[in-house]
């Protein structure tokens, strides 16, 4: 019993003595700094890491009190690290227009005071006419920039402002985005904001956000987004009143974007980097012989297409016979602010002759902040080169692909039967010829009607259909990384092959694409618990892999068996 008893100590005052041992902090906050003077604030009072008595809350006298003071109580556990915490929260809204002031406050914990600052809300006066010309939802696409390089990111942000709560959301069209190269973001802040639009209030939530690269120049355009939203209303009679779901619909504007030409003349070497970009490089030694090669590794990252990068020349080729580089790794990282790229090269540089060699390598391009071209040299190296012996100490793959020589040959004789001078509608091939066009002009009308009848159908169900096959085809890369055993980017294409798998076979959008909205589509669907249990579970393992740096190449195997065995029991069950 007593040691029954000490365990349940421990576990009762366990994380509160873990807690206590961490910094302690208290901290006001409101739900909005810009409102309206019908609309309400919330107010919370947040004490971490401490046991709070005698709590002085703040002076409210510029505020009605709603509701308040409510306290809640929560743990949570980040990286291993558990932090406690206890909220007051009160509902205000405010008695008069202008710059109000809600005062500091304090609380006693451990035998010390915490103070909170005051916080300042501007309240606006309502408008109703404005309010009457203002929509009550709209749909936004909004770009960072209307005007752009070629090669030069662009961030598009798709924000629904909403004057109701929206219980569901569905995409029912997307721009096809011709003449970008796009990427879709994860990190990006989705969380809801208040904002002030034309006298009205709304909560603005982005819901996609993706990295554009403009591929060509000229005035590019972006078609509206098309999605209906599900808000709940009340229709009321005389006797009773009903709760009901309204589709509203809505879609945003046509956007274009002025996209420019590098400018001329570009410098020698250019990469074609577009961007901002910093430049890494390593070497493998710094002293070898003429029957060395020398290995340089030079990594490229920088917010830009990547994919458009090409090797530069690291050395002076009148001294050093440079092969054609490997690309070791190529990959997009995603970030609060944009999207990033990393590239990293790999060398095999052979002297020429013996002597000491100063070696820097540079990285031409265009940087988008300073519209200039810009030449990074990070790193200044000197390698001393002596004469060997003549015999080689390296191997370097440099076969081509030799195409064989065009050879004339003599006509071969004539198959017996066969003459010269013969009439050609005496034979079928003149038929043949005379029949082809008629032929042909049928199959076109036949080609045509089917093509009609494809386009009748509805591309949702289509979309449901095609998605086993295009899921299929995304595992090949997959399986490519596999066999490189390139850990990061396999669970990347795996994450990728499925989440696009379920957008396609469930008319998702980019935003729906969570673990927990997944499960709840695919349960709905009609898929057992033992299948959506196993797609959380390797989408976590993908995740950890990803974000967790848990990308062991130890299970590759194992997971791409799993991904494919999902995509296969999804078709067989919910067909």
């Amino acid at each position: 019993m007593p040691r029954l008893l000490i365990i349940s100590l421990l576990l009762t005052w366990g994380p509160l003595l873990v807690a206590q041992g961490q910094d302690v902090s208290f901290t006001a906050e409101v739900s909005k700094e810009r409102m309206l003077r019908n609309s309400t604030v919330e107010y919370h009072l947040t004490l971490r890491n401490a046991q709070g008595e005698q709590l002085t809350p703040p002076d409210f006298s510029a505020f009605e009190v709603l509701r308040g003071p409510s306290r809640s109580i929560g743990t949570t556990i980040a990286n291993g690290v558990q932090t406690s915490q206890m909220t007051f929260s009160w509902m205000l809204q405010p008695r008069r227009t202008g710059e109000l002031s809600i005062g500091p406050a304090s609380v006693q914990a451990g035998g010390r005071t915490y103070r909170a600052p005051g916080k300042t809300i501007t309240v606006l006066e309502v408008d109703d006419a404005s309010q009457a010309g203002a929509p009550e939802n709209f749909l936004r696409a909004e770009l960072s920039t209307d005007q752009a390089y070629v090669g030069q990111q662009i961030i598009l942000n798709l924000n629904l402002y909403a004057s109701v709560n929206p219980i569901s959301r569905n995409m029912v069209r997307e721009p096809s985005l011709d003449g970008f190269f796009a990427r879709s973001r994860r990190r990006f802040d989705a969380s809801p904001t208040t904002v002030i639009v034309n006298g009205r209030e709304y909560q603005r939530r982005t819901l996609t956000s993706l990295a554009l690269f403009p591929i060509k120049s000229g005035t590019l355009r972006i078609d509206p987004y098309r999605m209906v939203i599900g808000a709940v209303r009340t229709r009321s009679s005389s006797t009773f009143s009903r709760r009901f779901t309204e589709q509203i619909p809505v879609n945003s504007d046509t956007l274009t974007v002025a996209v420019r030409e590098l400018p001329q003349p570009r410098p020698e070497n250019f990469s074609g980097g577009v961007g901002t970009y910093q430049m890494d490089v390593a070497i493998d030694r710094d002293q070898l012989t003429t029957d060395d090669a020398l290995t340089m590794l030079v990594e490229i990252t920088g917010q830009g297409d990547v994919q458009r990068l090409e090797a530069p020349v690291p050395v002076d080729e009148a001294n050093w016979n440079v092969y054609d580089p490997r690309v070791i790794r190529e990959e997009f990282l995603d970030s609060p602010s944009g999207m990033f790229g990393r590239k990293v090269f790999e060398y095999q540089l052979v002297p020429k002759r013996a002597g000491t060699y100063t070696v820097a390598p540079s990285l031409n391009y265009f940087n988008t902040d300073t519209e200039e071209y810009v030449s990074l040299s990070p790193e200044t190296f000197t390698i001393a080169v002596t004469g060997g012996s003549g015999q080689k100490t390296y191997t370097i793959d440099t076969t081509t692909v030799s195409e064989e020589a065009l050879v004339l040959r003599p006509a071969a004789p004539l198959t017996p039967g066969r003459r010269y001078g013969r009439n050609m509608a005496d034979g079928p091939v003149f038929w043949g010829l005379i029949l082809l066009p008629v032929l042909l002009a049928g199959g076109l009308i036949g080609y045509t009607h089917y093509r009609q009848r494809l386009a009748d159908r509805d591309p949702a169900i289509l979309q449901r259909q095609q998605a086993g096959k295009v899921a299929a085809a995304r595992l090949k890369e997959a399986r490519v990384h596999l066999e490189r055993v390139a850990a990061r980017d396999f669970y990347n294409a795996v994450e990728h092959a499925l989440l696009h798998y379920l957008r396609d076979r469930f008319s998702l959008s980019v935003a729906e694409l969570s673990r927990a909205n997944i499960n709840q589509v695919l349960t709905g669907a009609g898929a057992n618990t033992a299948l959506t249990e196993r797609y959380d579970r390797l989408l976590q393992r993908c995740e950890m892999a990803l974000y967790a740096g848990q990308d062991s190449a130890a299970d590759l195997g194992d997971t791409y068996a799993q991904a494919v065995e999902l995509i296969t029991e999804t078709e067989r069950q919910l067909k």
